[in-house]
């Protein structure tokens, strides 16, 4: 789970985001086949540049969401911070990435 993470405006800090893809790449080869990061944000910035990543590196992406509790489900758990910024009228942006297959993964374990 990476909720409400640091965004780092600032361009030259982006390699600071734990959604950039240096950050992705180590999270692939510590999570199972299939594992995922859920991940929300109240920062709209953060939320797209995210997306980039993921999709960049192969990640499946679900349940993308620009608006959380809108259409909020039943499992979903408010964060301290989710209940304040969702108090303040700000949406909360949410999605599943789900691990890309590792190459050779199949071949190691046979």
């Amino acid at each position: 789970y990476l909720n409400f993470c640091d965004p780092w405006p600032k361009a030259r800090h982006a390699k600071r985001r734990l959604t950039h893809r240096g950050f992705l790449e180590k999270y692939a080869t510590l999570l199972a086949p299939q594992g995922e990061i859920h991940f929300k944000t109240d920062n709209h910035d953060l939320f797209y540049f995210s997306i980039e990543e993921f999709q960049a590196l192969g990640w499946t992406l679900r349940d993308v969401t620009d608006d959380l509790h809108q259409n909020e489900p039943a499992e979903n758990v408010r964060t301290e911070y989710e209940q304040k910024f969702s108090a303040k009228g700000q949406p909360i942006y949410r999605l599943v990435a789900v691990v890309p297959e590792r190459k050779g993964h199949d071949e190691e374990n046979a």
